[in-house]
């Protein structure tokens, strides 16, 4: 067995009982990183109670400096934890980012900062290495949770659910009012769609748990993404786990995730061409085969990615005991 690794995950997106949607990719990721031997711990850092949680997490990275050791490195999640994990300095500093945070032109701006001032850094896409400026950067978007996401009968799904059986279901599994989403885009879409199949409705699904997004994956004929940007979208990498068509504009690493698959189409931001691109999956009336695609890029594969990670900002490898093999 080797040397336990003891980490500090700060994040300020993460979930709770009230938000059992906030990003349950860093905390699939978390467990994972457990499962694997690493000792996790994580600061909180709530967001939605405004600037004071910001002000108390701030004080506790301070402390820090001051307090005897108690971790090899903090990890911290989006580009505002990264920098307030900068103001200690005991731990070395590895950031996550996860699109918004270097590719929005304002949160964009401080993650620029914080890239230059951490140990290592790790992205989503080859986009965001570049904005980064960190030719180190690890390319490593998060792992799908394989548990959860995978095809089940679309029949089931929508009797779960409680889903009319006869109708075409276009899902959009981000909150409508984030702007960058582009929800007007895809009702536009759908409105024109509407007007050559009967029975066609949009769905949006958001701040929901990691198993009703599931569930909507496997009930939903298609899921429409025209961002304007993004990093990896972990719904895409969902949807392809639950074998669900995709209609998506090229942004972000989309083409590497669906190009190759049968079902998936990439598309214009414009609503004419989703559109078209809707009804040529409703068309073609079958599932993908996104999971066989997508199955080797599960979350125990990518908490051994950010091990390694880890390894090489602390500068050693983790060593087997004395008289192991």
């Amino acid at each position: 067995m080797f040397e336990k690794l003891h980490i500090l995950a700060v994040t300020n997106t993460y979930i709770t009982a009230e938000m059992p949607g906030d990003s349950p990719q860093i905390k699939d990721l978390v467990e994972a990183l457990k499962a694997k031997g690493i000792m996790v711990d994580v600061l909180y850092v709530d967001r939605y109670r405004g600037v004071r949680s910001y002000i108390q997490a701030a004080w506790k990275m301070v402390r820090l400096s001051l307090q005897r050791r108690q971790y090899d490195l903090i990890h911290a999640f989006y580009g505002h934890c990264g920098f307030l994990a900068r103001l200690q300095a005991r731990y070395p500093i590895v950031v996550t980012f996860l699109g918004s945070d270097l590719l929005h032109p304002r949160d964009g701006a401080i993650g620029k900062i914080v890239a230059r001032v951490v140990n290592g850094v790790i992205v989503q896409s080859e986009e965001m290495k570049r904005v980064a400026g960190r030719d180190d950067a690890a390319i490593i978007p998060f792992g799908v949770n394989l548990e959860l996401f995978k095809p089940c009968p679309m029949e089931n799904a929508r009797r779960e659910l409680g889903l009319p059986l006869d109708e075409k279901l276009v899902l959009f599994p981000w909150n409508p009012a984030r702007a960058v989403k582009r929800f007007d885009l895809i009702r536009e879409a759908v409105r024109v769609v509407q007007k050559k199949f009967d029975r066609v409705r949009l769905i949006a699904v958001f701040d929901q748990p990691h198993e009703t997004v599931a569930k909507y994956m496997n009930a939903c004929n298609a899921l429409v993404l025209a961002s304007e940007h993004e990093g990896s979208p972990m719904a895409l990498r969902e949807a392809m786990a639950c074998n669900l068509p995709i209609v998506a504009v090229d942004v972000g690493d989309v083409r590497q995730i669906i190009e190759n698959t049968e079902g998936c189409y990439l598309c214009q931001r414009d609503p004419a061409d989703i559109a078209e691109k809707l009804s040529l999956a409703f068309e073609r009336g079958s599932r993908t085969g996104g999971a066989e695609i997508i199955r080797q890029a599960g979350v125990a594969w990518v908490a051994d990615q950010v091990i390694q990670v880890y390894d090489q900002v602390l500068g050693w490898r983790r060593r087997p005991p004395q008289g192991a093999t």
